[in-house]
């Protein structure tokens, strides 16, 4: 695989040069190596892969992160739906899932005191198994 630039085009495996930006010729092209390295490593479970679209104004606006979640719903043919403070799309490719969703700042207040008790309770530690002795 060759990395070549020329006048604005990149290079991606079985589409050669596409007129993209770098970023998505960059994801496609990882794309295109993760299938090639799961094909040369039956060995080894299959991972599992999620895709997720980040709205950009995720962190400052619901109501326009949820515009680009309707973009996203669109793009794909799948509707939005609200459930709990999370506007959120997903299908499937197979078995890869693409998702995009938006958190109201509500729902993300009380997620974040809810977590802030998180170091609060403390498990006691296991102890390690010696050495040489199966589990």
């Amino acid at each position: 695989m060759t990395d070549a630039v020329q006048g604005g085009m990149e290079w991606v495996p079985r589409f050669g040069m596409l007129e993209v930006p770098r970023e998505r010729a960059e994801l496609i092209r990882g794309l295109f190596e993760l299938a090639a390295w799961v094909a040369d490593h039956p060995e080894l479970p299959v991972p599992a892969v999620r895709a997720v679209v980040w709205p950009s104004s995720r962190n400052t606006d619901f109501s326009a992160a949820c515009s680009e979640v309707d973009q996203v719903g669109a793009a794909l043919g799948v509707q939005p739906e609200l459930r709990g403070g999370h506007y959120d799309v997903s299908t499937e490719f197979g078995p890869v899932e693409i998702t995009s969703f938006a958190i109201s700042s509500e729902t993300m207040a009380a997620h974040t005191a809810h977590m802030s008790y998180a170091e609060n309770v403390q498990p006691e530690p296991i102890a390690a198994p010696e050495a040489g002795v199966a589990r």
